[in-house]
């Protein structure tokens, strides 16, 4: 395969996953590592890619945040593992908090227990309803089409009738001041969803630490848990106070 093919497809595969490093390459296209690295030298020469250590980033990322279903058309195999991660903190007869977002849609598909869950996504509804001994209660108001979460005064109205044993949530973008989603209307609902919980659980990526979205969920302190891809840097485990504990999904440890 030429030079020019290979990069073309590589260029292709970063679309997809919004991240790809030096044993992506190799891997994907049987080429040694100093093939890869000049495949990469090439692409930020170019112009075309953002160069990181050990790999390549859309030029546009960390300035966009994908709609829903343009992310759960790229839904990961790490996506999947946080999801599933997730499902170890459910327990019988407890009420729950489920954010509108990928992974925990995800999540939502692979519990069935006597529990209750308030939620304001569609998805979530959906697919809470094919497990029989979960108790729903969904969250009205107008539909956002884009995120697919319903939001109005009487959904925080409600919300502040409810005390949550546990809220599980979800972040565009996570900084040293809080964790912030893409729409004012669902960072009002799952701020309230929080702000009434007993425990916060986070799931995101490690690309949320360079993601940026525009409106706060809440301050680090607030997070009990936070369930990730991959170990934190030294800088992104100094956003959370030392209470908050880190589970990397599928590692036994906590740190």
């Amino acid at each position: 395969m030429s030079q020019e093919k290979r990069i073309a497809l590589i260029k292709q595969l970063l679309e997809e996953r919004q991240e790809l490093t030096t044993k992506d390459i190799m891997a994907e296209f049987g080429v040694s590592q100093d093939t890869a690295r000049r495949d990469i030298v090439l692409l930020a020469k170019r112009g075309e890619v953002k160069r990181t250590h050990g790999g390549i980033l859309p030029l546009d990322f960390g300035h966009q945040v994908l709609n829903y279903q343009k992310r759960l058309s790229q839904f990961t195999e790490e996506k999947t593992k946080i999801a599933l991660e997730a499902t170890n903190y459910f327990n019988p007869h407890h009420v729950y908090f489920i954010d509108a977002s990928t992974i925990l849609l995800k999540t939502c598909q692979n519990i069935n227990l006597p529990i209750t869950v308030i939620t304001h996504s569609l998805d979530n509804c959906l697919a809470l309803a094919e497990q029989n001994k979960v108790t729903i209660k969904a969250l009205g108001g107008s539909f956002d089409h884009e995120s697919r979460f319903f939001y109005s005064n009487q959904a925080l109205n409600e919300l502040d009738t409810i005390e949550f044993d546990t809220a599980f949530i979800a972040a565009s973008g996570i900084d040293e001041k809080g964790l912030y989603i893409l729409k004012q209307e669902d960072a009002q609902i799952v701020s309230r969803a929080v702000a009434r919980s007993r425990k916060v659980i986070l799931v995101a990526e490690h690309q949320k630490f360079v993601n940026t979205s525009y409106y706060r969920i809440c301050t680090p302190d607030k997070i009990s848990l936070f369930i990730t891809d991959r170990p934190l840097t030294q800088k992104q485990r100094a956003i959370f106070p030392g209470t908050t504990k880190i589970q990397v999904a599928g590692e036994s440890t906590i740190r």
